[in-house]
């Protein structure tokens, strides 16, 4: 009784292969010259010649959209497809049920967890279609299998993020011209421009290093870049002429030091011992004579490093 049930497992698992590569029609219904046109673009979508890049820790990664990607798969191995952080299967389907084995996965923490999809075929030779449907978008897929070539990780890059990182670039780059121009601190009047004095010096190479310093003939004024706000405000020091420091009156005003004084050289502080980081401010002797116009490109050119 044994030998008779192991020989027609063996039988069916012989003849299944056949059946299932032999139960479709032979005979294709006509296309009207629309459907091959459509027909035609399709394919040239699946066969653009986009082709895959290398990502993090093996994964050959597709841009989403540009084509249909192809996932090689081998029996006995399995082929995760890794979705966009956070995004959520709604559901999952297949051309062949039968011969391929689909199964969800799920690594990370929310709300940044990571949804995948498990491939892994029952045999050599096979060609099927594969559909994610998600929160966010449909993926499409073929999915091939050979007897020991596989791709074990897969994954995609998206346009939408791509677009938002070179918007975030641009705005930073707006953002860093605007913290770049210059204007007057509050309540120095606008006529009173052309006694502005920004001969200073600025020494040293911080993220916060200070765009300009300049003078009314009564206060100091110390322009910081934008991004200062983000993080802790450096202390300034006057250095007496044997170099000592000494506190002075100063408070801030959006991106500005208003200081109480006019100094020769003056330190801004941040942090101490090895993490400690610092600019040096120092005066020059010369003074500006020229009009207003001069006075603010060549206060521009006191940003760049010296």
């Amino acid at each position: 009784m044994k030998k008779t049930t192991l020989a027609i497992v063996a039988a069916l698992y012989a003849v299944t292969p056949i059946l299932a590569d032999n139960y479709l029609s032979d005979t294709d219904p006509k296309l009207s010259e629309r459907e091959y046109h459509s027909l035609k673009l399709t394919k040239k979508w699946m066969d653009n010649g986009q082709k895959s890049f290398r990502g993090k820790d093996g994964k050959v990664s597709f841009l989403f959209g540009a084509t249909m990607p192809r996932l090689v798969t081998a029996p006995l191995r399995i082929s995760d497809i890794q979705l966009q952080p956070g995004e959520k299967i709604r559901e999952v389907q297949i051309g062949d049920t039968v011969r391929w084995m689909i199964s969800p996965s799920i690594s990370g923490t929310a709300p940044n967890e990571v949804s995948h999809v498990i491939v892994k075929p029952t045999d050599v030779g096979l060609q099927t279609t594969l559909a994610i449907f998600t929160d966010r978008r449909t993926y499409m897929l073929n999915l091939i299998s050979r007897k020991s070539d596989y791709m074990p990780i897969i994954g995609f890059e998206y346009p939408d993020e791509i677009n938002e990182k070179w918007a975030a670039y641009h705005n930073y780059q707006r953002e860093l011209e605007k913290s770049n121009e210059f204007s007057p601190a509050p309540g120095i009047p606008t006529r009173n421009m052309s006694s502005l004095d920004f001969n200073y010096n600025i020494k040293g190479s911080t993220s916060w290093k200070p765009l300009r310093v300049y003078n009314d003939g009564i206060k100091t004024y110390i322009q910081m870049p934008k991004s200062m706000q983000f993080r802790e405000a450096p202390v300034l020091m006057v250095l007496d002429k044997h170099d000592n420091k000494q506190l002075v009156n100063y408070r801030l005003k959006g991106d500005r030091y208003i200081v109480d004084k006019l100094f020769d050289e003056a330190v801004l502080i941040v942090g101490v011992g090895r993490d400690q980081e610092k600019i040096l401010i120092q005066k020059t002797n010369r003074r500006y004579t020229s009009s207003p116009l001069d006075i603010l490109d060549d206060a521009n050119n006191q940003s760049k490093p010296f």
